[in-house]
């Protein structure tokens, strides 16, 4: 079905080496809200210095009953196969919440565009123009590899949990 066998430790390597650099300013306890993000990195494989991405994910902190207990897979959620790695495309969606605060996580506007330069550097010019336009509602993300980023994503949504829904 892959190119090459699922790995969960590679897979936890790409989470851990994400770097959340900014995060926005939010709150999302209550209500349905949008987090911005803008997510840059190499595409290893394609040997393509940068790659960014920019999106929107919308959190509804409704509850959400699916037959079968299944939840929605990376594919489904950010509606993009191309270039995301096919290893993910139908690993599922999920975050440690979900038995305490059943939501549903959906994404759009999503664009995907090749990079000039360092991935390192590209990110450093986008945190200049965010601060700039003091734009305080949108994350910025560095992914070690961008045929991953919905790994990378996945890290970013577990930090804004994990400080929104602290005990």
């Amino acid at each position: 079905m892959f190119d090459r066998p699922y790995d969960p430790i590679f897979l936890r390597g790409i989470f851990d080496r994400t770097r959340i650099l900014r995060k926005p300013i939010t709150n999302i306890v209550v209500g349905y809200h949008v987090l911005s993000y803008i997510l840059v990195g190499p595409d290893v494989e394609m040997e393509r210095t940068a790659v960014e991405i920019r999106g929107k994910i919308r959190v509804s902190p409704r509850l959400v009953i699916r037959p079968g207990g299944g939840g929605q897979t990376y594919g489904e959620v950010f509606g993009e196969s191309e270039l995301m790695d096919q290893a993910l495309v139908a690993r599922v969606f999920a975050f440690r919440y979900a038995a305490r605060q059943h939501a549903l996580i959906e994404s759009e506007d999503l664009s995907i565009r090749p990079a000039e330069g360092d991935p390192g550097v590209r990110v450093e010019r986008i945190h200049d123009e965010l601060r700039r336009g003091e734009i305080l509602d949108t994350g910025l993300i560095l992914s070690p590899d961008v045929k991953f980023y919905p790994v990378s994503i996945d890290r970013f949504l577990h930090e804004i949990l994990d400080r929104e829904l602290a005990d």
